[in-house]
């Protein structure tokens, strides 16, 4: 099974993966400056620019997961990291939207009374219905190659372990940022205050360091799923 441990070692392992992350938190924390500020034009643009980089950026890292590349954390090639921006919201597209038009649809059918068990249940679904695009987006990030998506056999043989693994790790990403971020926050709140910048840019290092600990963790989902069919295919043709 995919292990958050391994996927949080192989990423603080690397050499400068630390200034790589930080780099990438600076545009994250300005959005969120801009957000804060209420700059909606601001933050349309370069929001826009950079949300299509960091969809590249994290993209490219579990593709550099599964290619055992020694660099699991890309550099700054900000072109190459577009491109596979624009791949990934073309390959993902659909079913994302396929997965929020059902998810909705179930739950305008969930007629539950207790509020609790309502939001357990709408929790469910949701968890349920997300299983589509991670699916994909698994057979996509093996050769980055958009018309993977369309092997809807592929798509629909990591359902089961999309559902399951990927419920699995938000529950252990929200775990880990308690514990090491609530920790971090409470200090700075007892100590300091949370009204400056450098607990904020911190928050934004953390998602950073949280995003690519996903996509590592995806990657080895992937792997999983499908390096021994895919042996087996080889073997299959060559023979």
């Amino acid at each position: 099974m995919a292990s958050l441990k391994e996927a949080y070692d192989s990423t603080i392992g690397e050499s400068f993966t630390g200034l790589k992350l930080l780099i990438w938190a600076i545009p994250l924390y300005i959005c969120r400056a801009l957000y804060m500020e209420n700059n909606s034009v601001l933050l349309t643009l370069f929001g826009g620019v950079f949300g299509l980089l960091l969809i590249g950026f994290l993209t490219e890292s579990a593709f550099n997961a599964i290619d055992k590349k020694p660099e699991l954390v890309p550099g700054i090639n900000l072109l190459s990291m577009a491109w596979t921006g624009i791949k990934t919201i073309i390959a993902m597209g659909i079913p994302i939207g396929v997965a929020y038009f059902l998810g909705t649809l179930i739950i305008s059918f969930i007629n539950i009374p207790d509020p609790s068990w309502k939001m357990t249940a709408d929790i469910f679904v949701w968890f349920f219905v997300s299983a589509l695009p991670v699916s994909t987006y698994i057979v996509f990030i093996r050769r980055l190659n958009v018309f993977d998506v369309l092997n809807i056999k592929k798509v629909f043989i990591a359902y089961g372990d999309s559902f399951m693994t990927f419920s699995y790790l938000i529950v252990k990403l929200y775990i880990f940022a308690i514990i090491i971020i609530g920790f971090i926050t409470y200090m700075f709140w007892l100590f300091v205050g949370l009204d400056n910048a450098l607990i904020n840019f911190i928050w934004c290092i953390a998602v950073m360091y949280n995003l690519v600990i996903a996509a590592n963790y995806l990657a080895q989902l992937s792997e999983e799923v499908f390096a021994f069919r895919e042996k087996e295919e080889i073997k299959k043709t060559v023979h």
